[in-house]
């Protein structure tokens, strides 16, 4: 009865490695919006990004994060999405209300500009959404080789001169974004990611975007899994003491 006993516990054994499959593994994490969110700052034609309305520079994100996951490292190659939510401090406002209503970010900038004059302006970031293109994360490490990139978002903005309206403007946003500089310490389990993100445009078309924060993302638990075969074991244990 005994040596019948040990044939069962191994072989539910050997079926719950095979829930966990050997080597790379296409992995997808879902985004937890109540633990992730980005802040942005940079500046526009050298003035300081600075809030709307409180609350305006931080939002939060969803979506879904996928790599390839083995040894306890997730490899990126694409295929994430990231993806901020509207934000709650909105709606925001543009110039002459150009582009008033909901967003992602609603910043301004405000003062002096060399050769152009007192500048007031208005800007409202949309539907943004980051990629992962490049890069590893491991845990207890700092990101490594990250790229994050805006797939998809536009930012509709407005200058006033001098207190007259100088440009309105939607201008896309898609292929902006950088290496991942964070040196905070990623978490990395078979079911859940935590990642800091460290990231800047750098300077172009006389502005600069930073994103800053943290995306908390989970696996369902397969441990449902496991405590079901566990209990088929147990079941398969006692029928064999019974007829033992």
């Amino acid at each position: 009865m005994k040596t019948k006993v040990v044939s069962l516990v191994s072989a539910v054994a050997l079926t719950i490695g095979l829930a966990w499959p050997a080597g790379a593994e296409l992995v997808t994490y879902y985004i937890d919006s109540s633990q992730s969110s980005l802040t942005i700052s940079g500046h526009a034609f050298g003035l300081q990004s600075t809030a709307q309305v409180p609350g305006s520079l931080v939002d939060a994100f969803a979506g879904t994060i996928t790599g390839d996951l083995s040894g306890g490292v997730l490899t990126f190659s694409g295929g994430s999405a990231i993806t901020a939510l509207l934000n709650p401090a909105g709606p925001f406002t543009t110039a002459d209300n150009l582009f008033d209503g909901p967003g992602n970010y609603g910043v301004q900038a405000d003062g002096f500009v060399t050769g152009y004059g007192v500048a007031n302006m208005r800007g409202i970031y949309r539907d943004l959404k980051f990629d992962i293109t490049t890069g590893t994360a491991q845990n207890g490490s700092a990101p490594n080789g990250q790229n994050i990139i805006l797939t998809e978002g536009h930012l509709d903005y407005t200058i006033v001169l001098n207190g007259t309206l100088f440009e309105g403007k939607s201008s896309s946003l898609v292929g902006r974004g950088g290496a991942n500089t964070s040196d905070s310490l990623v978490t990395l389990t078979p079911t859940t990611l935590i990642l800091p993100v460290q990231i800047t445009t750098g300077d172009y078309s006389n502005r600069r975007e930073n994103y800053e924060g943290v995306i908390v993302a989970v696996i369902p638990e397969p441990g449902v899994l496991s405590l079901g075969l566990f209990g088929m074991a147990a079941i398969l244990i006692a029928r064999a003491r019974r007829h033992g």
